[in-house]
């Protein structure tokens, strides 16, 4: 069973470049995804902390975006795909998205976030 605390997810969608809903990975998302597992390196935070690509988290309109949970420690991995993606906010209640992200913002929200356990407002964008 994994044991961490925290489950960074960065949307790494990828779009053609003429479609009108853009993705994240035209906003620099694999750039936000290194440097959150760059951070979580240096801060020696990876017993407590994944950082994973995920797929659209629907939220394109604020490209670069990534997902923050907080773990609930329970193997769900029985149930099929569709089920867990309809009950994710009853398996990830902990829930905060984070959106219009550049590398300058992965240190802030590490640090205040996934060390001091604050969610970093500035970033923050509603579900």
């Amino acid at each position: 069973m994994n044991s961490h605390k925290y489950r960074v997810f960065v949307c790494t969608k990828q779009r053609e470049t003429t479609n009108t809903e853009g993705c994240c990975c035209n906003f620099g998302a694999l750039n936000i995804y290194q440097a959150f597992k760059d951070e979580v390196l240096r801060l020696q935070l990876s017993d407590n902390v994944e950082i994973r690509k995920s797929g659209c988290l629907d939220c394109c309109e604020s490209g670069s975006v990534a997902l923050i949970c907080q773990s609930n420690r329970r193997d769900l991995s029985w149930l099929p795909t569709k089920l867990r993606v309809k009950l994710r906010k009853l398996l990830f209640p902990n829930r905060y998205l984070y959106g219009k992200l550049n590398c300058d913002d992965v240190s802030a929200i590490v640090e205040s976030h996934l060390v001091k356990g604050k969610p970093l407002k500035r970033c923050q964008i509603s579900t």
